[in-house]
């Protein structure tokens, strides 16, 4: 006698499902990390690169608001911060639109307070 057996399908979806939570890990994180990002138009130009990771970053948009870091400030939250951080180095990423007096403000401020190692951020020039 001849049986007819039929092997069931079993499909282990544990795999799939390990690899669809750390993709849904990978765009969670990845999402929160571009929330904080400022967009600011750099000018062009030839620098020397320091170190951006132990810098404060200080972001002047074209409208002329001021972000430490990050945080929205102004010009005299500006001055209080730059006494608490005399000694550390400053980068002004300040937009290429943006008035001229705002960006001259807030070094004249910086330097005011004791910040001596002042940077402008621009993008790479030809």
């Amino acid at each position: 006698m001849r049986r007819n057996k039929r092997r069931s399908a079993d499909v282990d979806i544990t795999p799939l499902i390990d690899v669809l939570f750390m993709l849904i890990i990978f765009f969670v994180l990845t999402t929160s990390f571009i929330q904080g990002k400022i967009d600011v138009d750099l000018p062009n130009g030839k620098g020397v690169s320091s170190n951006q990771d132990k810098a404060i970053m200080l972001t002047v948009e074209k409208n002329g608001l001021i972000y430490w870091n990050g945080q929205e400030v102004t010009q005299e939250n500006v001055r209080r911060l730059a006494k608490e951080h005399t000694g550390r180095e400053v980068l002004v990423a300040g937009d290429k639109d943006s008035s001229y007096g705002v960006v001259a403000k807030v070094l004249s401020i910086l330097r005011e307070e004791g910040i001596t190692s002042a940077g402008l951020l621009m993008q790479g020039g030809e």
